[in-house]
């Protein structure tokens, strides 16, 4: 039995030797390369890291995941298919990491009209109102001058662009929904891995949906369902 278990696994190793072949390429971001970029292959565990030039060699074979990481970009993953060209060289563009920027609502105050009693003038609230010592009107009233600015307050209303609340991103939303402890001993995600699953779940177009009415237990939901996959994905059994 032992014999033939031996066998096997020199069967297995010898398969994988011959059939692995070497991925080159080179990772850029702005055009310009990337060193100490860590290449892993999900499927042997085996990595490499790209030099100054930001380029890279690895093994692998078809049905294997190659995960491109760097602490200060956005992680980007390749799948080997049955149609990868192992003669071409692969060039991966990075993305720095986006980072939070507080909400910031602008209100639209709208002018409004001052003075509106008989036989007075419309004087801007902006602008020092008239003084009036007898009930009349200094200079009488000019009613060319009262036509434009009635003209421009609603010509500025209908004008002026509209600008929508920016929504709230799955990061920023994340943060403010559940602590790292919390995801730690919920999900069985491990400390140094947090950042790196994060990322993974910000990938899924499904994120977006995720905090898109602010439910927090749709959000729970989602990091569970990901949660899972990233443990088949990156976690040893």
């Amino acid at each position: 039995m032992k014999i033939k278990i031996t066998g096997f696994l020199f069967f297995y190793c010898f398969f994988q030797t011959c059939f692995s072949q070497n991925i080159k390429g080179k990772v850029v971001s702005n055009g310009l390369p990337v060193q100490e970029v860590e290449v892993i292959n999900i499927s042997s565990k085996d990595v490499v890291k790209t030099n100054t030039e930001g380029a890279f060699e690895i093994k692998a074979t078809t049905s294997n995941w190659i995960t491109f990481y760097h602490k200060e970009y956005d992680i980007v993953k390749v799948y080997v298919d049955s149609l990868f060209d192992f003669n071409k060289s692969l060039e991966i563009e990075f993305f720095q990491k986006s980072t939070t920027i507080e909400e910031v609502i602008v209100e639209k105050q709208q002018p409004f009209l001052k003075g509106l009693k008989t036989g007075m003038p419309l004087i801007p609230n902006n602008k020092p109102s008239v003084a009036f010592n007898d009930g009349s009107i200094p200079n009488g009233m000019n009613f060319m001058a009262i036509g434009k600015l009635i003209v421009g307050l609603f010509k500025s209303k209908d004008t002026t662009p509209y600008k929508p609340k920016e929504p709230v991103q799955f990061r920023t939303f994340t943060a403010q929904s559940y602590t790292n402890d919390f995801l730690i001993s919920s999900l069985k995600i491990k400390p140094e891995e947090i950042e790196e699953f994060l990322n993974f779940c910000s990938f899924d177009p499904n994120s977006k949906e995720a905090v898109e009415n602010s439910d927090k237990m749709t959000l729970l939901q989602f990091l569970i369902t990901k949660s899972e996959e990233y443990k088949k994905i990156y976690q040893k059994e």
